[in-house]
């Protein structure tokens, strides 16, 4: 890569149309809905150059999407559904979360192993997406009403239900006493939020039109 590719690139290996579609629009799995079996299934490698930065998310999101729409035939439109999803909320005892330092650029999130995953400088509407993007089977609302940065660690011992979206087998929890809680505990218990599975509704991106693209 040239400097003057810096910043403008995104490549990504093995990657579903699905995935694409996911990180294109900032959704969840449930809410696309439609479109053939192959767009799970078929993997793809994906090496585009944007005419500017992309490393603000809206400009990688726009860039994604002019690419689904001209290398798939991406034609779809959108419906308020009911559907189950996760909230977040603030447990009743409160917040425990650290203030991030606003001097101190956000670092994202970074996970040194399933069920250990620390986040620097990042809002809770961001945690709640990743969430329910890699970790959960629902989608994940921030009802927190809680605007700010944080800096906070969370670890847990997932079950296997989790972590499905990413095709990774978690193996049942062994009997341990001293392995962290499952995730809704540890949730509540280190950062005072909760999980409660709601239905409300959602929009959901139904799919009209996709072709397989042809080779460059």
């Amino acid at each position: 890569m040239n400097d003057r590719e810096e910043g403008r690139r995104f490549t990504t290996h093995y990657t579903t149309l699905s995935d694409l579609i996911l990180m294109a629009y900032t959704i969840d799995r449930q809410q696309v809905v439609g479109g053939p079996a192959w767009i799970t299934k078929d993997e793809y490698d994906v090496d585009a150059v944007a005419g500017e930065d992309i490393h603000n998310g809206e400009k990688l999101q726009a860039m994604l999407q002019k690419l689904l729409a001209d290398r798939f035939q991406l034609t779809f439109h959108r419906e308020q559904r009911e559907m189950s999803v996760y909230s977040l909320t603030v447990a009743k005892g409160g917040p425990k979360l650290k203030a991030a330092d606003p001097n101190v650029p956000a670092n994202g999130a970074s996970c040194e192993h399933l069920g250990s995953c620390t986040y620097r400088g990042e809002p809770l509407e961001h945690f709640a997406r990743w969430l329910g993007f890699v970790v959960l089977d629902k989608p994940v609302s921030d009802k927190t009403g809680l605007t700010g940065r944080y800096d906070f660690t969370l670890k847990w011992t997932p079950d296997e239900t989790q972590f499905a979206g990413m095709d990774v087998h978690v193996p049942a929890p062994v009997d341990n006493p001293n392995a962290p809680p499952g995730l809704f505990t540890a949730i509540e218990e280190q950062l005072g939020l909760r999980l409660e599975v709601r239905k409300n509704p959602a929009e959901v991106l139904v799919i009209e039109h996709v072709e397989r693209p042809t080779e460059n």
